[in-house]
């Protein structure tokens, strides 16, 4: 027989798979036939016979963040920095249903992404910066042109006494990094955990998730990537233009390095390469689906010689091309980004073509946004999912939004266009910028994020 002593105060949090505690309250559950969710409140009650009792209910957090890739992590962790008057903090839940780990991950995959020089201040404003800075490599150079036409643009961090115009960090090296910086947060951690149900209360967003856990919250946020479950779950309809192309990604090897990124238009679509550690660049060739299905089955020596033909000499020879992936490319836009107790960050809202290297760079204006709305709020003692902090989130992105989308929108349109009269144009207009103080100075603040002049 066992005797019920509920004692409220112990709670058991699933920070790690090797929580012993957790997994021994798994095994009394087990011999009795009954479910203990992890993160849940638990009261423990008398041990009989080796085995125990728990009597559980739904956690309250006040803000469950749904996406542990980029976007959700430096958002969690910048919340988690956040204090009020009185030393108040947030609760905040993240909930990411893959592991973290290494190329596990989707979101912290082989790839590499450009970070502008505005997006470095944005992370440094958020205290975050140090967590990437080991694993990023320095852009001081960008160069533009167009194959086999005239007109081209190069800019320098000189140019513009600034010590670089951006920089690239390794998304499997950066994913681990902050994910160990949020497991000595005060953040709480469900993961390996997938979104199953949200329910839409009036004072609060109901979450049920895989293993049977449930979460209450004051805000929601998605950043679970393009195919958003919380957006999904919304009702939140999703505008989606395929482009009919195909970036294929790789890490290669060149006989030079340096501190340049570059980036190719040709006939098929753009290509750029991006410098990173250990002498490698980061390559994204943009093409067309079926010539991307082909070059991926092409062996190494194969897809080298392509890649020397439509690159060109300005590393030398091409030494190595690492593994390969590839992903379709489609202009994808959320119809809004907020809804009752609830928001989209980061590809959850939009997902743009990568030309203009705009889609992290662009979602960490998201981050940067929420945070400053809910430190707003933290300060004046104000629920974080009150309608009016999540609309004016809404209202502080739309601006940028859709500035950023259309641009990339038409980058795509007129580089893929293969008339002659659309070549001239486009090669007259690199030339123009490269010629024009005043033109280049407007295209270098918008590859290093600035939204305008900076004095």
């Amino acid at each position: 027989m066992f005797s019920l002593t509920c004692d409220s105060s112990l709670e058991f949090f699933p920070y790690c798979e090797h929580n012993r505690s957790t997994r021994w309250i798994a095994a009394a559950a087990t011999e009795l036939n009954f479910t203990v969710r992890k993160g849940a409140r638990v009261a423990i009650v008398s041990i009989g016979a080796g085995l125990g009792e728990a009597f559980l209910t739904t956690k309250q957090v006040d803000i469950a963040i749904v996406g542990g890739a980029m976007a959700g992590a430096c958002l969690a962790l910048s919340l988690a920095q956040l204090k009020g008057p009185n030393g108040e903090r947030y609760q905040v839940a993240l909930i990411e249903a893959n592991e973290v780990n290494g190329t596990r991950h989707p979101g912290y995959d082989s790839r590499a992404i450009a970070l502008a020089a505005g997006s470095v201040d944005t992370l440094k404003g958020l205290q975050l910066w140090s967590a990437i800075a080991a694993n990023a490599a320095t852009i001081e150079r960008i160069e533009v042109s167009d194959r086999g036409h005239f007109g081209g643009v190069a800019m320098t961090a000189a140019e513009y006494d600034v010590d670089s115009l951006g920089h690239v960090v390794e998304l499997e090296r950066t994913g681990p990094a902050l994910w160990q910086r949020l497991t000595e947060s005060t953040v709480e951690l469900y993961c390996p955990n997938a979104l199953t149900a949200l329910t839409q209360r009036q004072h609060q967003v109901e979450l049920t998730l895989n293993d049977g856990q449930q979460l209450n919250a004051k805000l929601v946020v998605g950043a679970d990537g393009t195919m958003s479950q919380v957006r999904q779950r919304l009702n939140i309809d999703l505008e989606r233009q395929p482009y009919q192309q195909t970036a294929v990604i790789a890490n290669i090897s060149c006989a030079e390095h340096g501190v340049t990124a570059y980036e190719r238009f040709t006939s098929e679509g753009p290509l750029a390469l991006l410098p990173m550690s250990d002498g490698r660049y980061s390559l994204v060739w943009v093409q067309s689906d079926d010539e991307a299905q082909r070059r991926l089955a092409l062996d190494e020596q194969a897809f080298k010689l392509e890649l020397q033909q439509a690159f060109g000499q300005r590393l030398g020879l091409i030494e190595k091309v690492g593994a390969r992936a590839s992903y379709p490319l489609a202009l994808c836009k959320a119809e809004r980004v907020h809804h009752h107790r609830s928001v989209l960050i980061g590809n959850a809202a939009q997902t743009v073509h990568p030309i203009a290297g705009q889609g992290f760079n662009l979602g960490l204006r998201d981050v940067a946004t929420l945070v400053e709305q809910l430190d707003v709020a933290l300060q004046r003692q104000q629920d974080p999912g009150d309608y009016a902090i999540v609309q004016a989130y809404a209202d502080s992105r739309e601006d940028d939004r859709s500035r950023v989308t259309g641009l990339t929108d038409g980058l795509v349109k007129l580089f893929s266009n293969s008339s002659r009269l659309m070549a001239l144009g486009r090669n007259c207009g690199l030339l123009s910028m490269a010629l024009s103080p005043t033109w280049k100075r407007q295209l270098a603040h918008q590859a290093m994020g600035w939204s305008r002049k900076r004095t």
